[in-house]
């Protein structure tokens, strides 16, 4: 077992795939599973198993997968010592965030990056919050901004951030109201996140301990649908403030309306996978994160939201 075989079996896990592996690697895929089967072989069990789905570890594939991971990070560390001549945070950092929380984010925390740690390359990976955590879980992201999320202290470290508040989006209601009653919005024409998304188990849960049937006319996985379909007219969202993106931009028309007798909120953590909290780089960009986020709601830039982390 080298280096180079622990990479590429990391890759595989990653991209469920060897095709999509050995493209990414630059090696001939025949090359690449030569070497899986040399792993296999070392260890006397078979790593991974191959369907119509895709490539998916074994049990045994998974427990690997953890510990090379890590192997991997403590390598990049101790090369970055080396060239450095110290210990500075750099390297690569894949950091989560949902559709939501990336139009406020996004860009700053890359600037805060690169002014901060200028080694670090910093790849920032949108996805949707019912899949941000468990990419974190399985150490496919090292960091994620995720909602929602309960502690899992083995496999991820998961500090609360910020409580969001969740608004009816959409055009100005007929009457110009302020604010909107639950009872108001579930006789409104609703289009909603498809499950799992977090705010659509928040919504259900709402109307059915209220006693509500609600007038759902069509589900989304798409935020930009969702916007989409509510700025044509054809229906109110239930969304975050922040999913309307800079509310002082040219062309916007989309409005958030308090629900003024229900308290919409959704709880969002700094999540950091078990291999990440042996990079430096890792715990910079997530302190970093943690200071940026702080310092956006108390000036303003990022509305609809209370801090959480003094």
């Amino acid at each position: 077992m080298d280096l180079r075989q622990l990479k590429y079996f990391t890759r595989i896990v990653e991209l469920e795939s060897i095709t999509a592996a050995a493209e990414s690697l630059h090696v001939a895929q025949p090359s690449l599973s030569q070497h899986v089967a040399k792993l296999e072989n070392e260890f006397n069990a078979q790593l991974l198993v191959r369907g119509p789905a895709g490539v998916r570890p074994t049990e045994t594939g998974r427990l690997l997968y953890s510990h090379a991971k890590q192997v991997l990070r403590q390598v990049d560390a101790a090369r970055a010592a080396v060239e450095h001549g110290r210990d500075t945070p750099s390297g690569h950092v894949s950091f989560g965030l949902s559709t939501s929380a990336s139009r406020v984010v996004a860009v700053p925390l890359f600037d805060a990056v690169r002014q901060a740690y200028p080694e670090v390359m910093l790849e920032l990976i949108e996805g949707s919050n019912a899949d941000l955590a468990e990419s974190v879980v399985r150490q496919r992201l090292d960091l994620a901004l995720a909602m929602d999320v309960g502690q899992r202290p083995d496999h991820m470290q998961a500090t609360p951030v910020l409580d969001e508040q969740l608004l009816l989006v959409g055009l100005p209601l007929p009457d110009g109201a302020r604010a909107v009653s639950l009872a108001g919005v579930a006789a409104l024409p609703l289009v909603l996140p498809s499950f799992p998304n977090s705010i659509r188990v928040l919504s259900e849960r709402a109307f059915s301990d209220a006693g509500l049937a609600f007038n759902l006319i069509a589900e989304t996985s798409a935020v930009s649908v969702l916007l989409a379909l509510v700025r044509a007219g054809r229906g109110w969202t239930i969304l975050p403030a922040s999913a309307l993106g800079d509310p002082d931009a040219k062309g916007q028309d989309l409005v958030g309306i308090p629900i003024s007798d229900h308290v919409f909120t959704r709880r969002a953590s700094l999540c950091l996978s078990a291999s990440a909290q042996q990079s430096l780089a890792c715990k910079a960009v997530r302190e970093l994160a943690r200071a940026l986020i702080r310092d956006m709601i108390d000036d303003g830039r990022w509305q609809g939201v209370t801090r959480l982390d003094g």
